[in-house]
């Protein structure tokens, strides 16, 4: 996937017990693989109805855009590791650690539980 230099936009740390997740977004993943990112969208946008968990992917290429997505995790396998997007990394604590080195002191942010947090910053960045 295409992304912003050596800039990481996320680092996931998941799970993902439950496998990748439905076989419509397993789906939507090999055809962003197969197909690239541009033209996964220009598919995406000539459609008149979308595909189930499509959106999915879609929302993932907005990270991928802005920079590198890493994400560890101990329940995929290899083939729904590579099936991702994105960058599966064997260590939080390493991708921590270069992120810092290669960030300075910009904020981190830590959001457990995904989407049922809503995040928000006290102060300026």
């Amino acid at each position: 996937m295409r992304s912003s230099g050596d800039a990481v936009s996320a680092l996931i740390a998941s799970e993902c017990s439950g496998g990748l997740g439905s076989e419509e977004f397993v789906e939507s993943q090999r055809r962003l693989l197969k197909l690239g990112p541009d033209e996964f969208l220009r598919n995406v946008m000539s459609k008149s109805h979308a595909a189930i968990d499509e959106w999915q992917t879609q929302m993932q290429l907005k990270s991928t855009a802005r920079g590198r997505v890493l994400l560890y995790t101990t329940g995929l396998t290899e083939t729904e590791r590579e099936l991702t997007g994105v960058e599966c990394i064997d260590s939080v604590e390493n991708a921590l650690a270069h992120r810092i080195s290669t960030s300075g002191s910009r904020p981190i942010a830590v959001i457990p539980e995904g989407p049922y947090v809503i995040p928000f910053c006290r102060g300026a960045i």
